[in-house]
């Protein structure tokens, strides 16, 4: 990850020069470079900050489920699946009840918890953990922003969309010849509606 960062800031700083390059001499080849570099670092930052949120969510949760008992009856399924997780589970019949106990684990999951990824375990469990307490972190940020309907996940695919989407539309409007305008425009609004979950989940949450 710290590799990710390092890289992801020189492509900032990259973009940011080329601007101030563009800006002295402008440039449509420049132009065209630096929105694309510019997405690119958008994207970087964005599975950034999605990695260090998860990060953040699972410590949590750790912090969280250690304080739990677990002579409790009603969390047997719970810590099953957690210490499945953390490797001190290794019998799969055991933890084939347990995710047949969790309601709502997709079907393949129950039957072939080995193919699982550990990070869709993870999520799983914590939303699991959701259903069964009433833990003042089901409002916050960091538990909700993948249980929502609008999951950041989604958010951030629809973002990049638009995004990509009006670049690709501006630089085609600046070499196609006579454009269609009304095409242009309603290309915009449609890319341009992309952004409304990112807007709405910001007031939603900062506002």
């Amino acid at each position: 990850m710290l590799t990710a960062i390092i890289i992801a800031i020189i492509l900032s700083v990259a973009t940011f020069v080329m601007l101030i390059v563009d800006i002295v001499i402008p440039s449509p080849e420049l132009s065209t470079a630096i929105l694309i570099v510019f997405a690119i670092t958008l994207i970087g930052w964005m599975y950034i900050s999605y990695f260090l949120i998860n990060q953040k969510r699972r410590e949590l949760f750790s912090k969280k489920i250690s304080q739990l008992d677990r002579s409790n009856e009603k969390l047997e399924n719970l810590f099953v699946l957690l210490d499945y997780i953390e490797g001190r589970e290794t019998n799969l019949e055991v933890v084939k009840i347990s995710l047949n106990g969790i309601y709502f684990s997709p079907s393949s999951m129950r039957k072939h918890p080995e193919k699982a990824k550990k990070k869709e375990l993870y999520n799983l469990l914590i939303e699991y953990y959701l259903t069964l307490t009433r833990d003042k972190y089901t409002e916050s940020f960091v538990w909700d922003y993948n249980i929502n309907f609008f999951t950041w996940k989604c958010i951030g695919i629809a973002s990049c969309i638009g995004m990509m989407g009006i670049s690709i539309l501006m630089i085609c409007h600046s070499y196609v010849p006579r454009p269609n305008e009304v095409l242009y425009t309603a290309l915009y609004v449609v890319f341009g509606s992309l952004f409304v979950p990112l807007i709405a989940k910001f007031f939603g949450h900062f506002i």
